[in-house]
């Protein structure tokens, strides 16, 4: 405004003053009156504008003063976070909000990476970055915009223990099975069997008052508990010790009783939690019981226990039954296919040529799927047996021929796995609308789903174990194929060790039953039989073993040489026969990419456990796995600290 008036006095002086140049071109002293009446006139104009200049000038200065007054208080008092740093990372500017809640002193010039280490992944990020920390006993959102320097921190401790609370309180589901109530009762006295009894239920009891949890009995050896979250974290860092109590129970009543425990977690939903609780409980069983499965919505599972060895409790009466119901479902089927696991062994093997007995009784076709892919040393020495034999004409074919021959009424059935990730063709499985599983190792994560049928019974020796029996059972007085016996029976040999792990009386009985069939043991170890080189290599591993305990041993074989599953299963059972050695482990290169392991127990170690830690698997004194790896140095740090996590945990 004031400026508009000097240009607007300026111009009307300058008109004024060419006016008094006419002027004084006709008279001097008129000029001369000219002159004063233009410095009366414009003298108040000039003051004026004087005037306006200065207030103008004390209102910005005033308007400015409070700006930057609010600017600072704001800064300042907000309860926000502010530091202001340079491209280098280096503070700048904090406001008393970040010195007097981060507990700090004068910053200014140091890297905010080292004042506020909590923060440093901040900067590993291109963009703008929102994340929380837990900072001098709070929780803080901090957001850092990288174009400005500018990096918030909003205080969300309050939020954050809602929200906690909110996850303690969350409810689960714990479904308690007594593994082996009825054998163990039946082979005490009445009043033993019922302080028996009452001394689980007084275990039982008490763990679940220690721990918060509701406790209910549903049946004689079934209960049900409910509990929340944050009181099932403390049940699992104490390893779930009531399985221990349970088990020293033997010391007092000469039986072995352990529980199974299944526990379903992850959702409001109450329903949901009894189902999740359900499937954990009975994966426990699949795997032998004494153990507790954690199951959470996202279908994450977490396995407790498996500390002794599974009791065989399979009778003859559920074999019968599972016969009948595999021979109703062949009956109906037009065709059955029948393969085993990846790289199939010898019991995967002899479990699919008695379903191939079995489908033959039933007068159904039967193909084997085996691809030369898969054939190793051992397999491909069992196929030259099986083609001298007209009795396996057209049988065994490979994968797309499988494919083309399946409809939706063929039934495929898995023998030696239940694993939906190992069985020899994913694809064929995925097609197939009609499933059969028939396994002896322990469940897994990953079960084969929507099965017809499964039989899965960890207690025995092998596949092709329970495959005899149910073969005895429909062949009601027929006889099979004296090949085929010898293959079943090399299955039961091969697994069991030559019958010196995980054999009960059943395990006699099938053989029993193979041999009056016609199979031959000099057959079977003929084809056992191998070559000096493989003597000489298992040699060799067996003699750079080395002791990572006193009673542990590992092996590693020579990384410049490829080895078979057969071999590293070899040396381990060679290893445990060590005296004082309670487990034995066995590394070694199967490819250029890929490293295995085979491990060995008496019992008192998980081996099974320590394998699954490795992504495998198996039996809890006989178990294996296979890792994506070139570095077999780096596979055996990870096998050692499987092993020290495994055993100490004991």
């Amino acid at each position: 405004m004031y400026k508009k008036g000097k240009i607007y006095l300026i111009i009307t002086i300058l008109i004024l003053f060419v006016g008094g140049i006419f002027i004084l071109y006709f008279d001097i002293y008129s000029l001369f009156v000219y002159l004063l009446v233009i410095i009366f006139l414009t003298l108040p104009i000039y003051l004026y504008g004087r005037k306006v200049e200065k207030i103008n000038k004390k209102y910005v200065e005033e308007l400015t003063f409070k700006i930057k007054d609010s600017a600072e208080k704001g800064l300042n008092k907000y309860p926000i976070g502010i530091i202001i740093v340079d491209n280098k990372k280096n503070i700048e500017w904090v406001n008393n909000y970040i010195y007097k809640h981060l507990d700090m002193e004068y910053v200014i010039g140091e890297n905010v990476t080292d004042v506020v280490p909590e923060i440093k992944s901040l900067f590993t990020e291109e963009d703008t970055v929102d994340n929380q920390f837990h900072i001098e006993e709070k929780y803080y959102k901090v957001n850092y915009q990288k174009d400005t320097g500018y990096i918030y921190f909003f205080d969300i401790t309050e939020t954050k223990l809602v929200m906690q609370r909110f996850k303690d309180t969350r409810p689960c589901v714990m479904a308690i099975n007594i593994d082996n109530q009825e054998d163990v009762y039946d082979s005490l006295k009445d009043e033993e069997a019922t302080r028996l009894d009452s001394k689980i239920t007084s275990l039982l009891t008490g763990f679940a008052k220690q721990n918060g949890i509701y406790l209910k009995r549903m049946d004689e050896d079934r209960f049900i508990g409910l509990l929340n979250v944050k009181d099932l974290q403390e049940i699992e860092k104490d390893k779930f010790s009531i399985q221990d109590d349970i088990r020293k129970l033997k010391e007092e009543f000469g039986a072995q009783v352990t529980i199974s425990v299944g526990v379903g977690s992850g959702t409001d939903f109450l329903p949901e939690l009894g189902e999740l609780a359900k499937t954990a409980l009975d994966l426990c069983l699949g795997r032998g019981g004494d153990q507790v499965a954690i199951k959470e919505v996202d279908g994450t599972i977490r396995l407790y226990g498996g500390k002794t060895n599974p009791q065989e409790k399979r009778t003859r009466i559920k074999a019968r039954v599972i016969s009948n119901a595999l021979s109703d479902i062949v009956k109906e089927s037009d065709k059955v296919m029948v393969m085993g696991h990846t790289k199939p062994d010898f019991d995967a093997l002899g479990g699919c040529v008695g379903i191939y007995e079995f489908a033959r009784l039933n007068n159904r076709e039967c193909y084997i799927v085996l691809n030369d892919s898969d054939k190793d040393e051992t397999i491909t020495k069992i196929m030259n047996e099986v083609e001298k034999d007209d009795h396996f004409d057209g049988v065994f074919i490979d994968s797309d021929t499988a494919w083309s021959y399946m409809t939706p009424q063929t039934s495929l059935v898995i023998v030696d796995t239940s694993d939906s990730e190992r069985v020899l063709d994913v694809a064929l499985l995925n097609k197939a609308t009609k499933k059969i599983v028939i396994d002896h190792h322990r469940r897994g994560e990953n079960i084969i789903a929507n099965p017809l049928l499964t039989y899965i019974e960890p207690y025995a020796s092998s596949a092709s174990e329970l495959i005899s029996e149910l073969l005895e059972y429909e062949a009601r007085g027929k006889s099979i194929n004296n090949t085929s016996s010898t293959i079943i029976l090399g299955g039961i040999v091969v697994d069991s060790q030559n019958f010196a792990t995980r054999t009960g009386s059943r395990t006699f009985d099938a053989a029993a039953y193979l041999r009056s069939n016609g199979a031959d043991p000099i057959r079977v170890k003929t084809i056992l039989k191998e070559p000096l080189e493989n003597f000489i290599n298992r040699t060799e591993i067996i003699s750079l073993a080395k002791k990572i305990k006193e009673n542990i041993l590992v092996s590693l074989a020579p990384s410049d040489k490829y080895y078979t599953n057969v071999m590293l299963a070899q040396c381990a059972d060679a290893l445990i026969t060590i005296k004082d050695v309670e487990a034995s482990f066995v590394i070694g290169k199967l490819d250029s990419e890929k490293i295995g392991i085979s491990a060995r127990s008496l019992g008192n170690i998980n081996v099974q456990m320590i394998m699954e830690r490795l992504g495998g698997g198996g039996h809890l004194a006989n178990a294996a796995t296979q890792i994506e790896e070139q570095n077999i140095e780096k596979v055996r740090e990870d096998l050692t600290l499987a092993i020290n996590d495994i055993v100490d945990e004991k």
